[in-house]
């Protein structure tokens, strides 16, 4: 039959064991990393339109566009 006597190594584990959780406890309850946001963040305001289909390229009205003339002889 076991003795009811408590050995000094079962409470010294018992004391470690207990200092060691309320750290652990203490710590996790100061600390900011696990704070978690309920309400995620708005998207981002859109400040480009949004993509459609292909335009063809504008040409620019500042320059004129270069011409040429063909001559062929004998023809008015």
């Amino acid at each position: 039959m076991p003795s009811a006597r408590v050995s000094r190594a079962t409470v010294l584990r018992a004391a470690a064991v207990t200092v060691i959780t309320a750290t652990v406890t203490l710590a996790a309850a100061c600390s900011d990393e696990d704070t978690v946001d309920t309400i995620p963040p708005p998207w981002p305001v859109r400040t480009t339109t949004p993509d459609g289909p292909p335009r063809p390229p504008s040409v620019s009205t500042t320059t004129p566009a270069p011409t040429s003339t063909i001559t062929v002889a004998g023809t008015t």
